[in-house]
């Protein structure tokens, strides 16, 4: 029974074999991408935790340490992809906090904290959306009201209360998903 069989029917001493055959390679790989001793250890760890949760698609036909740095990889790219979005998110919060100084404003951390969000979220919306979402739900006007109060047609505004609802809700889950990042 070659390795990767091995390791597919769940035998224990296969699987211990491979990661004292590969853990220090693929941390070598992922310290030479990340640059932190702490963060290679703990990709080099989930990429063995899923290469035993996944043991069921590996296949003969491809080597044990390609399936395995292809499992890395994609673990590295996840780790990237997460990584640019809490820049993302230290950069619109810094940018915050320079214009709370000089305007002397509630950053959109502060109006969270107050329960204010649905204005934080709004507060992101483009200037005519924003305008357009605030007629609808605050004002109540309907969709004929709002084109003939900013000037444009009725499928303009309905373009806009679709458009500004999806990104209400990509930013309410954004936020969500943000916040249960951190505090669970």
């Amino acid at each position: 029974m070659n390795e990767i069989t091995a390791i597919r029917e769940g035998i224990d001493a296969a699987f211990v074999k491979a990661y004292e055959g590969f853990h220090i390679k693929t941390f070598r790989f992922f310290l030479k991408r990340v640059r932190t001793h702490e963060m290679a250890k703990e990709l080099t760890q989930q990429t063995f935790i899923k290469l035993w949760s996944s043991r069921h698609t590996l296949v003969d036909a491809y080597s044990l340490d390609t399936q395995l740095f292809t499992i890395a990889g994609s673990i590295l790219i996840d780790h990237l992809r997460k990584q640019a979005v809490l820049n993302k998110l230290h950069a619109i919060l810094n940018e915050d906090r320079i214009q709370e100084i000089s305007q002397q404003s509630p950053s959109p951390a502060i109006a969270l904290e107050k329960s204010d969000y649905l204005s934080v979220v709004v507060s992101k919306l483009p200037p005519v959306r924003k305008k357009v979402i605030l007629l609808k739900t605050m004002h109540g006007f309907s969709n004929k009201e709002i084109a003939r109060e900013l000037s444009i047609s009725v499928k303009t505004v309905e373009s806009h209360v679709t458009k500004a609802l999806r990104q209400i809700k990509s930013l309410s889950l954004f936020l969500f998903t943000l916040l249960s990042f951190f505090f669970i």
